[in-house]
């Protein structure tokens, strides 16, 4: 074999091992960008789904559909004393009074809702009783009720943020409400009223994530 076909040869071979190298040069760079793809894909997830959990969102997927939505109403203030129309009986939003209450479990003296709807949109949640006559049977029952209702995470002194008064501008006897919901019941349901307040506390339009004024 001359030198000059040692010559070619030799190139072939080289060009081989260059293609070669350079295939698995190829392969080893689409390796590192796959799994860089995957980690910033997983970053990316991770990311997200802290967001939507912060923000409440992935909670409330899983949180039981309990009352009916009410459409909101603008939150407008008003001065205190203003007569003020809303148009849901009773209101779970709308204009308010701008100061709220301070006072939270069985207030039997009784509260203007203009204040209480203000509380509402803190993320407090209303128990409404009506009884033009008085019933003491029924707010014996929501006495014993309030210090077990879930106290949410802006708990008053270690007590839920539940404000119970009574309100008879309504159709049902007994109705529970947050902001833009409605549980209406035609007896003290301890079961559906604990499950609503704990479903709806710390969720108005005032708190942000889950941290009520």
């Amino acid at each position: 074999m001359s030198s000059e076909q040692i010559t070619k040869r030799e190139k072939r071979l080289a060009a081989r091992e260059d293609r070669k190298r350079r295939a698995a040069d190829a392969q080893k760079t689409a390796r590192i960008r796959r799994m860089i793809a995957i980690v910033v894909a997983l970053v990316v997830i991770v990311a997200l789904v802290l967001i939507l959990w912060t923000s409440g969102v992935v909670t409330n997927l899983f949180t039981p559909t309990i009352g009916q939505a009410v459409p909101v109403e603008a939150a407008d203030h008003v001065p205190e004393g203003t007569q003020i129309t809303w148009k849901s009986r009773p209101p779970s939003s709308g204009p308010h009074y701008p100061v709220w209450s301070q006072k939270y479990g069985v207030l039997e003296e009784g509260l203007a809702p203009g204040y209480w709807v203000h509380n509402l949109e803190h993320g407090a949640v209303a128990i409404l009783y009506n009884c033009p006559d008085g019933c003491p049977d029924v707010v014996q029952q929501l006495k014993d009720l309030y210090p077990n209702l879930p106290k949410g995470r802006n708990s008053r002194g270690g007590q839920p943020r539940v404000i119970i008064v009574p309100y008879t501008d309504m159709d049902s006897k007994i109705a529970a409400v947050a902001w833009g919901w409605l549980l209406p019941l035609d007896t003290v349901d301890t079961d559906k009223i604990t499950s609503f307040v704990d479903a709806r506390i710390d969720r108005g339009p005032e708190c942000v994530n889950y941290a009520c004024p």
